[in-house]
């Protein structure tokens, strides 16, 4: 049972340029620190491009990948009548779109000229606000401006890339869901999501919570790493796509991560005022690329016995004794 999201945390950006700043930063820390999520009105991102990016992603999806998700909605839906648990399996329609360090859009075979321009043009904007974003949790934390950057940037910057999603009608929705339960492995995720056809929930509380659709909204929200590098005091949280029986939603998520081989720990001005606190931490220190290879295999999993492993493996490594000649 979900609640309806009546009081989800909405932050006007327009307002962070006025005397009501105070306000809405006060808006931002309490979603990083009680819901995982925001969403962001006036973020400076053009409505004509937000609509030109929903026409094309759309009209690629009908002209290129329709045909053959409905072969794999046919053998799914024959196997989960038939008995078969299908629990495991996503009712989603997906491609990715790398941009940091290196770009793929030139590779994408079925992705015309016109929307290779037009998702460059729209992941360039996405970046500048992931960054944005990021300095404003800095103000929040009491950070200096660009720690989040500088903690992403490893040797060749972040990396930065774009899961393109359709999730189309499901007759079943007993059967199978969208996107299974998780947590989002990496650092701040922006999502441009259809504000006709619901579906995106938290869960808060125990309880699941609808991220409401909003025109021309970018929702925000937060990764595992900004979990660990803030100590805890934000948190990621579990959030899943149902299935619906009608509407076909769409889904560009963007995910501004730390490069492969960031370090990546909690920051010493928010992991306590002396090294023995700080060695109790809570939270381990881990080259990122190493979360990432066991983040793919637990995905759809809590998240906790990942940060345990990662303590578990930093803490072997620490102790292993040092080879002399």
């Amino acid at each position: 049972m979900a609640t309806t999201g009546a009081s989800f945390p909405v932050i006007n950006m327009e307002k962070l340029e006025s005397e009501e700043r105070g306000a809405a930063m006060e808006v931002i820390r309490d979603a990083c620190e009680n819901w995982g999520f925001f969403e962001l009105l006036n973020h400076g991102i053009s409505h004509e491009l937000m609509d030109e990016v929903e026409r094309v992603t759309k009209a690629h999806y009908s002209n290129c990948r329709e045909e053959r998700f409905k072969e794999f909605a046919r053998r799914t839906l024959e196997a989960g009548e038939k008995g078969a648990d299908v629990k495991d399996i996503d009712w989603e329609s997906t491609f990715f779109v790398r941009h940091r360090p290196f770009s793929n859009v030139a590779d994408l075979s079925d992705v015309d000229g016109h929307y290779r321009q037009v998702m460059k043009q729209f992941a360039s904007e996405i970046e500048k606000l992931s960054e944005r974003v990021l300095d404003l949790l800095c103000e929040n934390l009491g950070l200096e401006k660009g720690y989040l950057k500088k903690a992403f940037a490893g040797s060749n910057g972040p990396t930065f890339g774009t899961k393109v999603s359709s999730y189309p009608p499901c007759p079943r929705p007993d059967l199978v869901d969208g996107l299974r339960a998780h947590t989002d492995a990496g650092g701040i995720i922006l999502l441009f999501q259809d504000d006709q056809v619901s579906g995106l929930q938290l869960l808060k509380d125990g309880q699941w919570v609808d991220v409401p659709p909003m025109r021309h909204a970018i929702v925000a929200n937060i990764g595992d790493q900004l979990e660990v590098i803030t100590n805890g005091r934000y948190k990621s949280v579990m959030h899943r796509v149902l299935t619906r029986p009608d509407g076909n939603r769409m889904s560009i998520a963007s995910f501004y991560n730390p490069g492969a081989d960031a370090v990546i720990f909690p920051a010493p001005a928010l992991a306590g005022a002396d090294e023995a606190e700080r060695a109790e931490a809570t939270y381990p220190r881990f080259v990122f690329e190493d979360y990432m290879n066991l983040y793919l295999r637990h995905k759809f999993e809590a998240k906790e016995p990942r940060f345990e492993a990662m303590k578990s493996a930093s803490e072997v490594v620490h102790a292993a004794p040092i080879a002399t000649a």
